[in-house]
């Protein structure tokens, strides 16, 4: 889904994509880079009150909550069988073996088409893994051809 631009009338006013009012700059939230969000205050606030969000339960909320609660909201785990996958493959990645480095956690990997939780790897293989995904014939293409070097280059 892409992100609509926002409506600039003026240089100090925008239009919100949410409720559509017209609001001075400064009633756009800022992100992480500094960049104004596109729903105004307003409309931000009013969502993560929806959602059950608060900004005191976010600044509270611990690094063990915190990952205990994007496992459960973004794949459907619980700390419990995270923990459980982690020991089967002995703390390590199940591609190459290693540990994760001391108080990292090895990432999860799950199919972008199922929703489905793989293993769990470390973040070197993880990115390998979406690479492949994505580009896995091309990149078995590209070794077929250049593997042994390129034709024109006498090595």
């Amino acid at each position: 889904m892409t992100t609509p631009a926002r409506r600039h009338t003026d240089a100090d006013h925008a239009t919100c994509v949410r409720c559509n009012e017209q609001r001075p700059t400064a009633s756009y939230p800022r992100d992480g880079k500094g960049r104004r969000s596109l729903a105004c205050h307003v409309c931000r606030n009013a969502r993560r009150r929806e959602r059950g969000e608060s900004a005191k339960r976010r600044v509270m909320e611990t690094a063990d909550e915190r990952r205990a609660r994007l496992l459960r909201e973004k794949y459907g785990l619980s700390q419990e069988q995270y923990e459980a996958i982690a020991a089967e493959q002995q703390g390590c990645c199940a591609i190459c073996g290693q540990a994760p480095e001391s108080g990292k956690w090895l990432a999860i990997d799950h199919c972008h088409q199922t929703g489905r939780v793989r293993a769990l790897l470390c973040t070197y293989c993880n990115l390998a893994v979406g690479v492949y995904e994505s580009r896995g014939a091309a990149i078995a293409n590209f070794l077929a051809k250049y593997g042994g070097g390129h034709p024109l280059l006498k090595q």
